[in-house]
């Protein structure tokens, strides 16, 4: 790994420590764990580890090193180590904590030791530590409102049952009424039949007649309070389910929320790394199970460490959402676009081959070395460089298309950059290796 992958991976298990244990962090106490990491401090005193043998754990650092005396360069590498921090705390960024971001990406690039940049620490944490707290809160309300919902589901199966038993009982009472009837009326026409008596005849019939009088007026009555019961429950039923309908209108326009706060870049407004990570696996299998090609073109934004440097990090934030806007422009509505991380975009054209992603990818290049990037009256010149790949029959992993178009972008990087490079394989033992340094 470069130095600085490793400074960026140390410091950032460090703040993860003090997060998780919930410790203050100033900055003796942040320069005491630097002081005590094995990795840092090789990187930091090379010559006090030779000297010590080649073993950083037998380097001893007293108080007459301090932060502020430190070479420019490791300045320079601590900054970038903050700023990638915060870089990849830009997908969970929103609404009051953008100033704050702002303001934290200003005050680094205004650190001139590192006494004062290590102080800076606090505040990261603590801004991650509130993020943190934000986001379980979100889950928590997304928890108590799917009990809340179970809840209601329970009570309409219920209403639901009994419903369905008063029906059934209404029914059993109906028949049995006309069971009785039918009884009553047998029992009139076998009298009028067998009888010769018209006194005898009258008297039964005038009977069951009153019977069924008082049979028909009180399956009236019963009719009607059952009716009403009815359509008390088939009121509550109906209210019921226009509450669940309006729920579950607000569940989905929760659950659209949480996808965009999920899978989509804060900044740039397209798709983020998780996304793409979800993106390139289902590409994948499709190409297993039905040998659909596809492309990936990965794009590198041509030094623009020196455009946020020289112009400030909110004009290369409004560089980047132009030249993303720029780009999904240039792409058809199947393609896949999003943004890896920090000034790189990663495109995966589906049904396209590497010789179509690097006419793709001309096309993109072109189009941005041809715009004029304007903020506050002055032009940004901006070029990119671009790698492009195809799957291939050996991909059985996410990881090794990504390698063949990352060796493609840093070819064009190293040839000049503004300009396209294509790698359609690489051997095996060369992609193996980098997996495992990666």
């Amino acid at each position: 790994m470069e130095p600085l992958e490793v400074m960026a991976e140390a410091v950032i298990d460090t703040l993860k420590q003090f997060s998780k244990r919930k410790r203050p962090l100033t900055s003796a106490i942040l320069q005491e764990a630097f002081s005590a990491r094995k990795d840092i401090v090789a990187l930091l005193y090379p010559a006090a580890v030779s000297a010590a043998g080649g073993g950083p754990g037998m380097v001893s650092i007293g108080n007459s090193v301090s932060l502020e005396e430190q070479d420019s360069e490791y300045l320079s590498g601590f900054r970038e180590v903050f700023l990638q921090i915060l870089d990849n705390l830009g997908p969970m960024i929103k609404d009051d904590y953008e100033d704050r971001y702002s303001e934290l990406q200003n005050k680094i690039d205004a650190c001139d030791s590192l006494l004062p940049l290590g102080q800076l620490g606090e505040q990261i944490s603590q801004m991650v530590g509130d993020l943190i707290n934000n986001a379980i809160e979100r889950v928590d309300y997304s928890n108590a409102f799917l009990v809340d919902l179970g809840k209601d589901l329970y009570r309409m199966e219920e209403q639901l049952a009994s419903y369905q038993y008063h029906r059934e009982e209404g029914s059993h009472i109906s028949n049995e009424f006309h069971d009785n009837l039918l009884s009553h009326a047998d029992d009139m026409h076998h009298v009028v039949n067998s009888s010769t008596n018209m006194a005898d005849i009258r008297n039964v019939i005038t009977s069951k007649l009153n019977i069924i009088s008082t049979a028909i007026e009180s399956k009236r009555e019963l009719d009607g309070v059952r009716g009403l019961e009815s359509d008390a429950r088939i009121t509550e039923l109906q209210n019921d389910l226009s509450t669940y309908k309006d729920e579950i209108l607000k569940v989905r326009e929760r659950s659209e929320v949480l996808e965009q706060e999920i899978l989509l870049d804060a900044l740039t407004q397209i798709n983020n790394r998780r996304a793409y990570d979800l993106q390139i696996r289902e590409s994948l299998r499709r190409y297993r199970r039905n040998g659909e090609q596809f492309s990936l073109i990965l794009i590198d934004i041509d030094h623009f460490k020196k455009v946020n440097d020289e112009y400030g990090h909110k004009a290369g934030d409004k560089c980047l959402r132009e030249i993303a806007r720029l780009i999904r422009s240039s792409l058809r509505q199947s393609d896949f676009f999003a943004r890896y991380g920090g000034e790189e975009l990663i495109a995966i054209l589906h049904g396209s081959n590497a010789a179509n992603g690097f006419t793709i990818a001309e096309k993109i290049r072109r189009r941005i070395e041809m715009t004029r990037f304007h903020y506050q009256d002055q032009v940004i010149p901006i070029t990119i460089s671009l790698g492009v790949t195809e799957v291939m029959p050996s991909d059985k992993d996410p990881e090794t298309p990504f390698i063949r178009v990352d060796q493609a972008m840093y070819g064009a990087k190293r040839d000049g950059r503004n300009r396209v490079h294509v790698i359609t394989d690489l051997p095996i033992r060369t992609i193996d290796k980098m997996v495992k340094s990666g």
